[in-house]
């Protein structure tokens, strides 16, 4: 590790770098937590580390099921194309990654109300404990902001 100096406390690399992550996922929380979307559409899905991506998928192939029954013919291929563009990036990943997974899939209504559909997928820096499966309105991005909360008391406890 290289060290860089600070006036009070010298910074490893690996703690540089881990703020930029920090620093970045925020700025990607504060822009998903402000989409809004028509409907059921917008897919949040929290994986904890050891849960697999067989089950999830799954899970998901049954909510696909289940969301033939919604009444609004827009709603019902809205939510079906969120839980289909969610089961692709999953098959991006053999695995569950060692901390977890995030996905936000969805259709999500633009500065001009125009629909977009967008996808993220988030690999946390520290183990998420619990699981999480939400189709709604709105992205919910709560449990990684306090995952990171945390983060940012423990490092200004520790130092």
């Amino acid at each position: 590790k290289k060290r860089v100096g600070c006036p009070k406390m010298e910074i490893t690399k690996d703690e540089e770098t881990l703020d930029i992550e920090i620093w970045k996922i925020k700025q990607i929380l504060k822009s998903l937590s402000e989409f809004r979307g028509n409907g059921t559409s917008m897919i949040s899905l929290v994986v904890p580390p050891g849960d697999q991506i067989s089950r999830v998928q799954k899970m998901l192939s049954d909510e696909y099921s289940t969301a033939s029954n919604i009444k609004s013919r827009v709603n019902r291929l809205s939510v079906q194309s969120a839980i289909i563009s969610t089961q692709q990036r999953l098959k991006l990943f053999q695995k569950v990654p060692e901390n977890g997974l995030i996905l936000y899939c969805g259709t999500v209504l633009d500065e001009y109300n125009k629909e977009k559909k967008i996808t993220f997928d988030i690999e946390p820096f520290k183990p998420i404990n619990t699981s999480l499966y939400l189709c709604d309105n709105k992205f919910h991005t709560d449990v990684l902001f306090a995952l990171m909360e945390n983060e940012e008391k423990n490092w200004f406890h520790n130092n």
